[in-house]
């Protein structure tokens, strides 16, 4: 394992969904001491050094992105975590149609808005649609292949790393 790599995964993992929501459930069940110890837990599970992950879950610090070019794949793995994150707080407003339009899924939708931003140029709706449906097969393909490369958590892994976090106190 190279530098770069460590540091490429502490960033991916740090402008993630799960790291948002494995630091967020943390920080409102554990205070104080406690945090910290849980906090190591999961630096032991998730294979982080301890610093890292104190300095992302207590004070909110994300590591700086190694790339000047961010790969491809890379950026359309961050930007499928960002629609995520956007999809999970529209449904959480009570005033967002999300919950509704997308039932339970968040993960599909999140590609589809990805992909959909990443295809800005296209002028002609129909061309748009097929490339849309091009693009949001390989898309599910890259997500799946940059989380597994650099071993970081999906949303269907964050309860049981919380479980497994929690199992070590």
């Amino acid at each position: 394992m190279s530098i770069n790599y460590k540091k490429v995964r502490s960033f991916l993992f740090a402008n993630s969904y799960s790291a948002n929501k494995i630091a967020v459930h943390l920080n409102a069940e554990y205070k104080g001491r406690k945090l910290e110890k849980v906090s190591k837990n999961l630096a032991v599970v998730l294979r982080f050094r301890q610093k890292q992950i104190i300095n992302f879950v207590l004070f909110d610090i994300k590591s700086e992105c190694p790339y000047q070019r961010i790969p491809k794949s890379i950026r359309l793995y961050l930007e499928i975590e960002k629609e995520l994150l956007k999809l999970s707080e529209e449904k959480l407003d009570e005033y967002s149609t999300a919950s509704e339009d997308y039932q339970n899924q968040l993960l599909s939708p999140a590609i589809e808005r990805a992909v959909g931003n990443f295809l800005t140029d296209v002028k002609n709706d129909k061309r748009f649609q097929n490339l849309l449906e091009d693009k949001i097969k390989s898309a599910h393909y890259t997500y799946y292949k940059i989380a597994y490369k650099y071993a970081l958590p999906t949303m269907r892994t964050v309860p049981y790393i919380l479980r497994l976090v929690y199992d070590t106190n």
